[in-house]
């Protein structure tokens, strides 16, 4: 393991840097960058990657040392976050990124705390979005000793089917025949996704752009076929179209017929799938956009440099999940078994906007009930483990129209003392829960104007509720103050 530091000064934060390069193998090593602060709190963070990881997650690094941990973080194993010839004949890479990374950057970085400050960490946790929430549970199945306490945002668990998902709902589409009589454009998705907010925004008795839990509703898509005045006559769909609409939103089978990945929100941005063309020569042909897919099959799963999904099947699908390739799919696909973890104390902390483009919302309270299941623990058994909180109107990690900053890693921090407390910063509500026993009931979930976080202008603010409760307007007080927004268990308006 060989260490560089390297003095930096951020203010008004003082910190050293330290990059490490972790050999794990013959062919393989791991990049992991310390951001290890003066004013140490004495906790240790490691951070996980988004994608196809390759990319150290600064955001999370530069969050975590400036709330006094000593934070880490790894590029996953290789180096790029798109492109596939750093899987290609490279099994060691594809097992780092599939469930060795996390571990390796907890064992190393435990290490450099241990010298660099001269003693142990008290406590240690793990932050990470998407992907980085698949590797936190991942790490709570295979490697229980490594953190006291895992921030999972957006759970991209049962990693390849969430990435499958979007060749097959691209495929429902007719695609790649652009002139398929089935398909629908990008710019007639734009408007069937925004009457779709219009029409159940309101079913909560606050009109305020956003779809409390699209799970609770159906929307027949024959509302949106021509005639019927939903969408105007340049957008509006014929009968082949409306029952592609149909097909989008099911859920996803595999080849036997069993469901395997649950269905795609109603309100979410459709872009992850329909967004799969691309201009060449002023002539449209088809590529997806959704480089993940292309990427992580061509060079993990087919090890094939000429690989298309243009052909993209169930077949393709289930062949990757049943060759499972660096235990990518354990958590969540194979394994939700975390006895271990609870066993030895720790604590699960998961947050998943309910307008999530890229990993559906279903997912994270799929996995909180497979959990319980699996260790066969009561709701109340659960929550002194494991909670989940939804956030209404939030994308992917963060951004959205509803109240979405809850101190997860962004760009920038909300400035001011009052959201670095227990109720509007969830790593810190991880902090209090790990080592003083308080578990959130709630959290207060912030919409800044523009969202500008730094210094910005609050907006609005709103409670957000410990599944399966959810947060519902008290129908007397102001939409845009959290006290007004009290939790009920979910699927009650």
């Amino acid at each position: 393991m060989a260490l560089l530091l390297l003095f930096r000064t951020l203010f008004p934060l003082v910190f050293q840097v330290g990059i490490l390069n972790v050999t794990t193998s013959a062919s393989s090593t791991d990049r992991i960058e310390a951001w290890l602060p003066d004013d140490w709190n004495g906790r240790f963070l490691a951070t996980g990657n988004g994608g196809i990881g390759g990319c150290i997650d600064y955001n999370n690094l530069q969050y975590g040392a400036g709330l006094g941990f000593a934070t880490f973080g790894t590029n996953g194993g290789h180096d790029g976050q798109t492109g596939f010839d750093f899987f290609l004949n490279r099994p060691e890479d594809i097992k780092n990124f599939g469930h060795c990374a996390i571990h390796t950057e907890a064992e190393a970085g435990k290490q450099v705390v241990a010298k660099y400050y001269g003693r142990n960490a008290s406590y240690n946790y793990y932050s990470g979005c998407g992907t980085g929430g698949r590797q936190g549970y991942e790490e709570a199945i295979l490697y229980p000793d490594d953190f006291d306490g895992i921030l999972m945002g957006s759970m991209g668990v049962d990693w390849l089917h969430v990435v499958a998902s979007k060749g097959i709902l691209a495929h429902r589409l007719g695609w790649p025949d652009l002139n398929s009589p089935s398909y629908i454009t990008a710019m007639q998705w734009s408007a069937i996704v925004k009457a779709q907010i219009a029409l159940l925004d309101p079913l909560d008795a606050v009109t305020d752009g956003i779809i409390d839990n699209p799970t609770l509703h159906n929307i027949d898509p024959s509302i949106f076929a021509c005639g019927t005045g939903i969408l105007n006559s340049s957008l509006c769909l014929t009968a082949a179209q409306a029952n592609t609409v149909r097909e989008i939103y099911q859920p996803l089978a595999n080849s036997s017929g069993h469901i395997v990945y649950p269905a795609f929100d109603l309100g979410a941005d459709t872009s992850v799938f329909s967004a799969n063309t691309k201009v060449v020569n002023g002539t449209s042909i088809p590529e997806l956009s959704y480089t993940v897919l292309t990427d992580y099959w061509r060079g993990a799963v087919y090890n094939s440099s000429t690989w298309t999904p243009l052909n993209f099947t169930t077949a393709d699908m289930d062949f990757a999940v049943n060759l499972n390739p660096g235990g990518i799919n354990i958590a969540g696909g194979s394994s939700h078994n975390v006895s271990a973890y609870h066993a030895r104390g720790g604590k699960l902390l998961a947050y998943h906007g309910r307008a999530d483009q890229t990993v559906t919302s279903s997912i994270s309270s799929r996995t909180f009930q497979r959990t319980a299941e699996a260790l066969d623990l009561t709701l109340a058994e659960m929550h002194g483990f494991f909670r989940l909180f939804y956030i209404p109107g939030m994308g992917h990690c963060s951004g959205g129209p509803g109240a979405w900053s809850v101190g997860q890693p962004t760009v920038d921090r909300p400035t001011g003392a009052q959201f670095n407390d227990t109720q509007h910063n969830i790593l810190l509500a991880l902090v209090d829960w790990v080592e003083d026993g308080n578990a959130p009931g709630s959290l207060v979930g912030t919409k800044f104007a523009g969202d500008q976080l730094q210094g910005g202008r609050v907006k609005a603010q709103r409670t957000h509720c410990a599944y399966p409760n959810a947060s519902r307007w008290d129908r007397v007080g102001d939409t845009k103050k959290a006290e007004s927004w009290k939790c009920q268990l979910e699927g009650v308006i």
